[in-house]
């Protein structure tokens, strides 16, 4: 379901976080680093024209679209901006962000969270970045063609116009990034050396469908968590933790606050897998959770402590994922261990409380995911099927960015990095993996390890929050890749104080709430919690609400507790055995113990293959693919 801020509390609010610590006698491991300058040195290239004159810009035939644009200046603390607000036929709205005294020739394009309807141009995952703090790029982002209120009942209530399925799909990115490019070529006189794209949840699928669709657009793309797999995660997955938690009379099974007993249990039993005992799992598909590890003895009076049979069922199911009646999986993985803390975006705190996993399906799945001839339906009645399955796959071809074939992105120099938390109660980490299979299957594991790295970051939830190395600088590693061709042999990951959520929820996402068996004391990235489970009430890292603009500039990283080096899938990081274990020096590059398979075994193993996506256009008030397939 994000582009993405470190953290959406202000910085005065971060900083008196880390104050508090501090008088706490909490004595963090050392300062922020240094700010990098990761790319290549690039002049500064001054504007050819005012920005009032800017307004002036004809830009249908650059987008092959009716444009219209108004322009102002905006002033922040890295200096002025002048501001392009625009309309790209028939509403797909963007923003575009040109620095006035300091541009540096690259341009990035911000992806959204959830179902968009809004536009936040801002720079995420970029805390030690000199160049995006200090507002070297243009930024632009769009709402990807229609308006509304993420985590609203009605967030989808646009697609009952088919274009708006369209420009959500696949249109409004590119041609806001044709539009951007037109004005950065009238602007400064010269159109930007690198253009980067970075999005989280769906703003991964963003990312993904850009290189797929159209991989001449951006130089380098950061996907994180992307919900690539829209059609199936959406309706069988949130459907699947919703009816997997029910008994025969439609109440929960599972409460939360027996989340904490399984997730020590599976803590107790497999963190030292990877050499240092810190709370996290470095893969954890090493961990075969065991029922006896946390199973109520036979006619036990008090079960506060250990689960029933019934609530252990639950837990295996959300662990298995989606499958039919006789075990076949719909999705190629469920949730991880490790990640229990974080499900409570559908295990709720006691038995009256909703569960967002259910509002989110009833606000998606029957207008969104299903054709408008189809009928509705919701989580609780959602067959497990592979009829239904059938009956989700009609919109594959427009929604879905699982397309392996990457030859033309790959060709054209472009570099891509996928990253996925662990620890993610929204999108399941296996789908990232299988994707990246299937990449290496289609161009081969040599040729797709010189353009595409996967990191699979322990402990992280959707987008950030957890109890892991949550801050961490993509776009730094990306642009050296894209600029220096520096390969990222690693990424370099911080745990820091209440862990705000290093990736953060995708732009657009503001405060968490505490309904759906969040805790109260989640911040707005689904921070860390002690004793409680965690997931936002969207389910989407920490509620997806309304939000004040953030500025068109990254936010630097906080002080780090710890730190840790994560390494391309799927070798992972091995204390070496000395050395203090807070310190990411520590570690070093091992094999992961878990033997990869020779195939993953799922119903949806031919939704990763090239050749099923389509353009659409629309015909009598309906969507209609056009015979010729893209790339």
């Amino acid at each position: 379901m994000n582009a993405m801020s470190l953290t959406l509390l202000s910085r005065r609010a971060a900083a008196f976080a880390v104050a508090l610590l501090l008088l706490a006698g909490l004595a963090l491991l050392r300062a922020a680093p240094a700010f990098a300058d990761p790319g290549t040195t690039l002049a500064v290239v001054a504007p050819v024209q005012s920005c009032e004159a800017l307004a002036q810009t004809k830009l249908d035939v650059a987008v092959g679209a009716a444009v219209a644009i108004e322009t102002k200046r905006v002033n922040t603390a890295q200096g002025e901006f002048c501001e392009v607000s625009g309309t790209i036929a028939p509403s797909i709205g963007f923003k575009l962000d040109l620095p006035t005294q300091k541009w540096t020739q690259r341009y990035l394009q911000a992806g959204c969270g959830g179902l968009c309807g809004q536009i936040n141009a801002s720079i995420g995952n970029a805390g030690d970045c000199r160049p995006a703090l200090d507002g070297e790029f243009a930024v632009a982002a769009t709402d990807m063609g229609h308006t509304g209120r993420m985590g609203a009942p009605d967030e989808g209530a646009f697609a009952a116009d088919p274009q708006k399925r369209i420009d959500f799909a696949y249109r409004a990115n590119h041609l806001t990034a044709l539009a951007s490019k037109a004005l950065m070529r009238a602007f400064y006189g010269v159109a930007p050396r690198y253009a980067y794209f970075s999005g989280c949840s769906d703003g991964g699928r963003e990312a993904l469908m850009e290189a797929q669709r159209y991989p001449e657009d951006f130089d380098g793309i950061s996907a994180g968590a992307p919900a690539m797999l829209f059609q199936i995660q959406n309706s069988f997955f949130h459907a699947w933790t919703v009816a997997a938690n029910r008994d025969s009379n439609g109440k929960p099974i599972l409460l939360a606050p027996k989340l904490r007993v399984l997730h020590d249990a599976v803590i107790a039993h497999c963190d030292t897998l990877d050499g240092v005992k810190d709370g996290l799992l470095s893969d954890p598909r090493a961990c075969r959770v065991q029922p006896g590890w946390v199973a109520c003895k036979t006619g036990a009076a008090d079960t506060a402590h250990c689960l029933t049979p019934a609530e252990w069922s639950v837990a295996q199911k959300i662990y298995t994922g989606p499958t039919d009646a006789a075990g076949h999986r719909f999705l190629p993985g469920g949730l991880e261990p490790g990640s229990e803390l974080m499900w409570g975006s559908f295990v709720p705190r006691d038995a009256n409380s909703r569960v967002m996993s259910e509002s989110l399906f009833a606000s998606m799945v029957p207008v969104v995911n299903l054709a408008p001839s189809q009928a509705e339906s919701s989580a609780t009645t959602f067959p497990f099927t592979t009829a239904q399955f059938a009956r989700m796959q009609e919109l594959h071809p427009l929604n879905d960015a699982t397309n392996p074939d990457l030859h033309a992105f790959s060709a054209r120099g472009g570099k891509l990095i996928m990253w996925h938390g662990w620890a993610d109660f929204s999108i399941a980490p296996m789908i990232s993996i299988a994707y990246y299979r299937a990449v290496q299957a289609e161009l081969g594991v040599a040729a797709t390890d010189r353009f595409l790295r996967l990191f699979m970051i322990p402990g992280v939830g959707h987008c950030g929050g957890g109890d892991g190395f949550a801050q961490v600088d993509t776009l730094s590693p990306l642009m050296a890749w894209v600029e220096r061709g520096t390969a990222p042999a690693s990424l370099h990951a911080d745990r820091i104080a209440a862990s705000a959520g290093g990736f953060g929820p995708p732009p657009g996402a503001s405060g968490a709430s505490a309904a759906s068996g969040a805790s109260a004391t989640s911040t707005a990235h689904g921070a860390p919690q002690t004793d409680g489970p965690q997931g936002g009430s969207d389910g989407r890292g920490g509620g997806m609400g309304a939000h004040a603009a953030l500025p068109p500039v990254a936010i630097p990283n906080q002080p780090a507790l710890a730190s840790r080096p994560i390494y391309p899938f799927p070798q992972i990081a091995h204390y070496l055995g000395k050395g203090d274990p807070k310190l990411a020096s520590s570690y070093g590059r091992a094999a992961s113990p878990v033997k990869e398979p020779a195939s993953i075994d799922w119903y949806g193993a031919f939704m990763l293959r090239p050749g099923f996506q389509k353009q659409y256009v629309v015909r009598d008030d309906t969507l209609f693919p056009l015979p010729q397939s893209r790339p």
